[in-house]
């Protein structure tokens, strides 16, 4: 499903709203393809940036102007993304001098302030090249405004969210198909990632530990195992796949070949204890570090915490997540961000126990007018196969 051109224009009007405020003329942002960094251009033109840097120019008023590596990402965005104006980098600059061509644009506009935007996910290059071509003005650093007027979501990304961790968890229940003993680990993510694309994934992204301990690793190094499965083993498996209009959704769990240990069912029953805890905690006016208090609350109950030391630096327990595969706010004791309708909250506290097992998994849920709603539909009990 593609995003409406009603959906992203109402989205430049809430951005325009926040530059306006802020006294910023013009927004320059953009990406290179990182699953978590490039969701602004999609989020703003519902453009799907292929690999190369590319970049975005919001000003007040006036076209909003999209700048593609080449005529083949100019041809694309011009079918399907949602832009005023395209406009192809100089192939001569695009390595040596990239802001150039934004800079001269911008400085066509005639605009005072610049703000800037996705700095995390834009190169030094075309930062140095953008701030040497706009006669000495420095950017003013917009980032942390839109991630906040992203971390709200519309009804319409409400809906993108469902849907994505509705794929989640149905590549998961699939998944679970070609697990076993005597199943290698690999077989079965390369079968459920086919299912998953065929399905309407846009972006794959999985972790996968096995052994005869819980625990989390990236999938780079089930590729270096090339684990084969015995009764016995335990797998944790994380799932962050992105579906309709690239909005991303989240599915962690963990399974056991043959039944689980009594002190592990215990932590996962602990952690999933303290999920609802935090999920009771989301409504209108509440803080974001409300729910992490409360989810710390059952496991220090539990014996599975300590009460913090004075000084010491809480761990986050979840995040938001959109077209970015993680996204804020951060699910972090102390924040005072307050919760509004909209919002995303992926909640996955995690519990260690003293043989180095991690017990955790991923409960996903969206802000309502008066409470929350629970996006995940997995039992909160651990998969026995």
């Amino acid at each position: 499903m593609r995003i409406s051109s009603e959906e992203i224009r109402s989205r430049w009007h809430r951005v325009r709203e926040k530059m306006a405020a802020s006294g910023i003329d013009v927004l320059v942002t953009g990406a290179s393809a990182q699953m978590e960094s490039r969701g602004t251009l999609r989020y703003l033109a519902d453009y799907i940036l292929p690999v190369f840097e590319e970049y975005l120019v919001l000003p007040l008023s006036g076209a909003v102007t999209l700048f593609t590596h080449d005529v083949a990402g100019a041809g694309y965005a011009g079918q399907y993304s949602v832009t005023d104006d395209i406009r192809i980098i100089p192939g001569h600059e695009y390595n040596s001098d990239p802001g150039r061509c934004v800079a001269d644009y911008v400085r066509s506009l005639g605009s005072g302030r610049v703000g800037l935007s996705g700095l995390a996910g834009l190169s030094a290059n075309f930062y140095l090249s953008l701030v040497r071509h706009l006669d000495g003005r420095t950017p003013v650093d917009f980032t942390l405004r839109m991630n906040r007027i992203r971390m709200v979501q519309s009804p319409a990304e409400v809906r993108l969210s469902e849907a994505a961790v509705r794929l989640n968890e149905e590549t998961f229940r699939h998944y679970l198909r070609f697990l076993g003993p005597g199943h290698r680990e690999l077989e079965a993510v390369a079968a459920a990632s086919r299912f998953a694309e065929e399905a309407g994934a846009e972006a794959l992204y999985w972790m996968a530990a096995s052994g005869p301990v819980p625990r989390l690793a990236y999938l780079a190094e089930a590729w270096q195992r090339r684990h084969v499965w015995r009764r016995g083993d335990y797998h944790t498996i994380v799932l962050e796949h992105s579906a309709e209009g690239g909005y991303f959704g989240e599915t962690m769990h963990l399974i056991s070949l043959g039944k689980p240990k009594p002190e592990y069912s215990r932590a996962f029953a602990a952690v999933g204890e303290a999920q609802r805890a935090a999920a009771a905690r989301i409504c209108p006016g509440a803080r974001v570090g409300d729910l992490a208090d409360a989810a710390e609350a059952v496991l220090i109950k539990r014996g599975y915490a300590s009460p913090r030391k004075a000084g010491e630096q809480p761990a986050a327990i979840g995040h938001g997540q959109g077209a970015d595969v993680w996204e804020f706010p951060r699910i972090v004791s102390g924040d005072t961000t307050p919760i509004e309708p909209g919002m995303r909250f992926n909640i996955h506290p995690m519990v260690s126990l003293a043989d180095g097992a991690c017990i955790t998994s991923c409960d996903c849920y969206v802000a309502t007018e008066d409470g929350s709603r629970r996006l995940s539909t997995l039992p909160y009990e651990i998969a026995v196969v």
